[in-house]
This record gives structure tokens, C-alpha cells and sequence, in this order.
């Protein structure tokens, strides 16, 4: 099969290593694969992490907004081999758009290819009139791809019975632990936590307002309030809402056990220096971070983003939408160093078990082939 994934760029972000993991998944069962991005970034981000086999395209060599201009003209020159593949599968807004474009395009070639998109924002704190400008975008898909499930995408696929959908949770590479060193390393001099501090809580991800970074903040206020100053909160990633956050962890007085060292090249390592996990759920899904915890070995609670949902006994991840009851819980398990070592080992066997990048490129293998018999 030859597939093409698209993407703003190769940058750090969750739909950025779904794209790789699923890339290099393929190429090892035998199939073509390329990447069109919008712009180029630096491979040390995580194009590094790309199997050589992955041919890798680029619409544009400046801005976002200079590739997407550029857009259809790149189509028109490159229609001879873009539908030449059996599935074009697009990822976030560039993506999106490509798909839009690219459908026009292929009604006037007459051509095969499915296109498959994968929308990263169930669940995420967004505007509604965004949400509805990404409805009109997915119009016309073979087949779409929620990580989860959310009542106004469940209302969506209702109305369109023409299209393919599915709930494919994400799922990853095993990554490989930090040295112990370079966690401590990071811990104390990425950022400055002192080496006595009693316990670390921490979180990976951007500092942006879909992320609801605020509501993580929140929670660890109340466990400091409850634990005192020896317990800190590492936040690592970059964003806009770095500076808000600041200014709240300075007017809650917990400014000092608040750290913020920045993009991280290496998850590994920040989480190889946290106690405790604190991540965003989507009902019973987590974000890739959040995963990557879970592989490492560092326990996971969650603040749960959906309005309507009620955590279950059986999830593997507890969540609550309530930060002072996450706070609680996360209380309990600092208190209890038995029950955390027993929820991370629980966690890490589930995450292996039902979070692989093997399960999820199963997932997608299958969806791809319903998706091209349909339009054959």
C-alpha cells in the first residue's frame, strides 16, 4: 500500500508523533510511505526519529501561511504522483485543508486515492465556532479518525452516514527511559528543583489554552496547600499561556515550586524526574505524554475535559473534572508510596497491553482498507 501522511510540520506535538510512529510502522510492514509537509522543521525535533525508508515533501520552505497560498499550485504539479497513492491521510488544520483541496481535485482526475483524515481536537477546550469551521473542513472524507469520543462529534458522524468512522485511541513506540543522571540532571538544573524537594508533580505538554495547562495548575495549587512548600510542580513544554500561568502561580503564592524549563526535546527525561503525572483526559483517553508516562513507569491521574462524563472503576486512568478532588487524589497517593509504585506497575502493563503502536497501526491498516473499498 502506499500511503501519504500530511502535517504542518515535523515540530513536537502529539498528531506530530502519531505521524512518525504510524510512518515507520508501515514502512516495517512493507508499505510506501511519505510525508507532505507545509514547512520544514528542525529534525532534531522528531523528523530524526523517522526510518530512512520515509520519503519526506515539503509545500513550502517559509511561513505556515506562505505554504498554504502555495497550496494549490503544489496540488496541480504534483497531482501525477500524490494520486498515484492509495491513501492520502491528513493530520490538524494544514492538513485539513490539504484534504479539502485535494478532494476537488481528485473529482476532476477521476483518480483512487482514499482520503482519511485523523482530528486531534476531540475533547479540547476550543470555540464552538472553530469546532463548526472544522466540521465544514472534514465534508466529503472516505474515512475519519476521532482518538476519542466526544456528544458533538457523535452528533456530527450521525448526520454523515456517508463517511467512514472510527474511535482509534492513540498509541506509541515504547519509549526508551532516561538515565537515571540525566533525569536528575534535568530535575535539578533544567529546572531548578531543589534536590531535597519532598515530591515532584509534573505534566508535559504545550503551554496553550486547548491544553488547559490552567486547570493542571490549579490542582497543584491544592496540593501544595495540602503537602506544603517541599512539593513542586514541573510543567515542561512551551506556549502562550506560559506568562499567564507565571502571574497565577504567583498570586497563589506557590511561584517557587513552580517550574517551567521550556520545550523538551526528550520526554523522557522531565518524566523520568516526576513522582506523580497529572495529564488531561478526553473520557477514559489520555494524550500522548500522558501515555509515554504510563510506558515509563510514572503513575497518571487526570483532569477530565468532557462535561458529561463520569469516570468509571474501570478506567485506567482515574479522572475527575473537579482540579481540588484530583488534588485530593493525588494527595492520597504522594501520602502512599506503596499505592503509587502499585499504580504505576498497573498502568505500564496496560499501556503495553492496549496502547502499542501495533494496535494502533492495526487500527489504521484496517481503516484504510474499508476506506479504499468503499471507493473502489
Amino acid at each position: 500500500m502506499r500511503i501519504v501522511h500530511v502535517i504542518p510540520a515535523l515540530t513536537k506535538g502529539g498528531a506530530e508523533r502519531v505521524v512518525v510512529d504510524l510512518a515507520n510502522a508501515a514502512v516495517e510492514d512493507g508499505h510506501e510511505v511519505s510525508i507532505v509537509a507545509a514547512i520544514p522543521a528542525p529534525p532534531e525535533l522528531v523528523a530524526q526519529d523517522l526510518r530512512p525508508e520515509v520519503d519526506i515533501r515539503y509545500v513550502g520552505s517559509g511561513s505556515i501561511r506562505a505554504a498554504y497560498l502555495r497550496l494549490p499550485l503544489w496540488l496541480v504539479r504534483n497531482r501525477k504522483w500524490l494520486f498515484g497513492q492509495d491513501v492520502i491521510h491528513c493530520h490538524l488544520t494544514f492538513g485539513s485543508v490539504f484534504a479539502a483541496a485535494a478532494q476537488r481535485l481528485r473529482r476532476l482526475l477521476r483518480r483512487r486515492p482514499a482520503i482519511v483524515e485523523t482530528y486531534h481536537a476531540v475533547g479540547m477546550a476550543i470555540p464552538n465556532s472553530e469546532r463548526a469551521r472544522h466540521a465544514m473542513l472534514l465534508k466529503g472524507r472516505d474515512a475519519i479518525a476521532f482518538m476519542a469520543e466526544d456528544s458533538f462529534w457523535r452528533r456530527y458522524a450521525m448526520g454523515n452516514k456517508s463517511t467512514i468512522f472510527r474511535t482509534i485511541p492513540n498509541g506509541i513506540a515504547e519509549p526508551r527511559p532516561a538515565s537515571k543522571e540525566k533525569s536528575r540532571r534535568y530535575r535539578t538544573h533544567c529546572a531548578a528543583i531543589p534536590e531535597n524537594a519532598l515530591a515532584v508533580v509534573g505534566t508535559v505538554g504545550r503551554l496553550v489554552p486547548a491544553r488547559r495547562p490552567d486547570l493542571l495548575l490549579e490542582a497543584f495549587a491544592n496540593v501544595a496547600e495540602a503537602i506544603g512548600p517541599d512539593v513542586h510542580l514541573l510543567m515542561a513544554g512551551e506556549g502562550g499561556e506560559r506568562g499567564a500561568l507565571e502571574e497565577t502561580a504567583r498570586r497563589k503564592g506557590i511561584a517557587r515550586q513552580v517550574h517551567m524549563p521550556g520545550l523538551v526535546l526528550d520526554p523522557a527525561e522531565p518524566i523520568g524526574a516526576m513522582d506523580l503525572y497529572l495529564t488531561i483526559n478526553v473520557g477514559p483517553i489520555t494524550g500522548i505524554a500522558g501515555l509515554e508516562a504510563a510506558f515509563l513507569g510514572v503513575p497518571v491521574i487526570g483532569l477530565q475535559i468532557l462535561d458529561d462524563y463520569e469516570s468509571k472503576a474501570d478506567d485506567w486512568i482515574w479522572s475527575s473534572r473537579n482540579p481540588g478532588e484530583v488534588a485530593l487524589t493525588a494527595v492520597d497517593l504522594l501520602n502512599d508510596r506503596a499505592a503509587l509504585h502499585d499504580l504505576a506497575e498497573r498502568q505500564q502493563a496496560i499501556a503495553r497491553q492496549r496502547f502499542s503502536i501495533d494496535a494502533m497501526s492495526r487500527a489504521y491498516d484496517e481503516l484504510y482498507s474499508v476506506a479504499l473499498a468503499r471507493r473502489a
